[in-house]
């Protein structure tokens, strides 16, 4: 399968993401009184959000002509694929967070040419409130708003900023929760595409999800980011370290800056 060329690519990615965006934003605008005062829940929400952005998606790959195989959280039994490239979207990463007020979730793309996370050879990151974005193309670097980023060379964990998803973590029974034992600055964001992009530009120095609940929309994009600003990715989908695509669910992730901090990382979790 041949690859498209990075052009082409990331002003696909980057009007998308547009059209997405405009979308999602006029439901925010329609519905965030509802959701105050009662008249909707967060959780109906969050869906007429996935809605909006996947629709927006759909009509401008129909559009554009450009209909490969779509795997994204929410999607369309109509639409038929006419190419075997794998475009793997979450139209809204970080739900929870967008459809309670908090602003910090973002539209995440991914294309590969194969069946696997490893495949993957361009991601995009729009962050749906600052329109900060994110691109990073195979063999080609990682970049923010066209700006090459890279990762801080962060080697002790005790110095490390540290993203860890706690949702259904107990402690004294959650092997994450361990890394508490050895950071200094532990934080819970909610979008883990924009927390790997932070890891990717030197902001947080670790992602840690490792509950099982990740799906490769969630990260498809932004695990290449990470790659390609120099950091280091340790994935596993159940007790298998090649993530498949087509599998979808039952995904962790952590993210690292360096070498030294996954490896110390892995350690302390006992993975």
């Amino acid at each position: 399968m041949d690859r498209y060329e990075r052009n082409f690519i990331e002003r696909l990615f980057i009007d998308a993401a547009e059209e997405m965006y405009n979308r999602i934003m006029e439901v925010y605008e329609e519905y965030k009184v509802k959701v105050h005062e009662g008249e909707l829940t967060p959780k109906e929400f969050g869906k007429l959000l996935d809605y909006a952005s996947a629709s927006a998606l759909k009509d401008f790959l129909e559009r554009e002509r450009f209909k490969p195989r779509v795997y994204s959280e929410e999607w369309f039994e109509e639409y038929k694929p006419s190419s075997n490239d794998f475009l793997i979207v979450d139209p809204v990463d970080g739900t929870s967070n967008i459809s309670r007020g908090v602003r910090y979730s973002a539209i995440s793309l991914a294309i590969a040419d194969g069946p696997y996370l490893d495949n993957v050879y361009a991601g995009y990151v729009r962050n749906i409130f600052t329109g900060e974005s994110y691109f990073a193309y195979s063999g080609e670097g990682a970049y923010k708003d066209g700006r090459q980023i890279r990762v801080r060379p962060t080697v002790k964990t005790i110095d490390a900023f540290v993203s860890i998803a706690i949702t259904h973590e107990i402690p004294g029974k959650s092997k994450s929760l361990e890394i508490l034992r050895y950071t200094n600055y532990p934080r819970h964001l909610g979008s883990a595409a924009l927390e790997d992009c932070l890891v990717a530009e030197g902001v947080l120095d670790l992602h840690i999800d490792i509950r099982g609940s990740l799906r490769v929309y969630d990260i498809g994009a932004s695990q290449l980011i990470v790659r390609e600003a120099g950091g280091k990715v340790w994935m596993r989908q159940g007790s298998s370290n090649k993530v498949s695509i087509e599998k979808v669910g039952k995904v962790d992730i952590i993210s690292a800056a360096t070498p030294h901090l996954l490896e110390k990382t892995l350690d302390i979790l006992g993975l």
